[in-house]
């Protein structure tokens, strides 16, 4: 299940779905730009919708790599070691 479907799916449960979706995708969006995510939940005036940490945690997800997630894996040493 791709990002977007899990998205809609969880639309759908929101009480209000058409904000969730436009919440989830500024979200996806400042992610995207980087920066404080705070700043920019405010300044849009989407502080504390569920869906916009959700689009900025889809989006971090989608962009992750092994090495981000396990610790001791040979990607994970081999960019430490090269990081250094």
């Amino acid at each position: 299940m791709n990002p977007i479907h899990i998205a809609e799916t969880r639309a759908r449960q929101s009480d209000d779905p058409q904000l969730y979706m436009l919440a989830y995708s500024a979200g996806w969006n400042a992610a995207k730009e980087g920066g404080d995510l705070d700043s920019y939940a405010r300044k849009v005036g989407l502080q504390g919708e569920a869906g916009f940490s959700e689009g900025a945690a889809a989006y971090r997800t989608k962009q992750a790599t092994a090495r981000d997630f396990v610790p001791g894996s040979p990607a994970h040493v081999n960019h430490v070691r090269a990081s250094r």
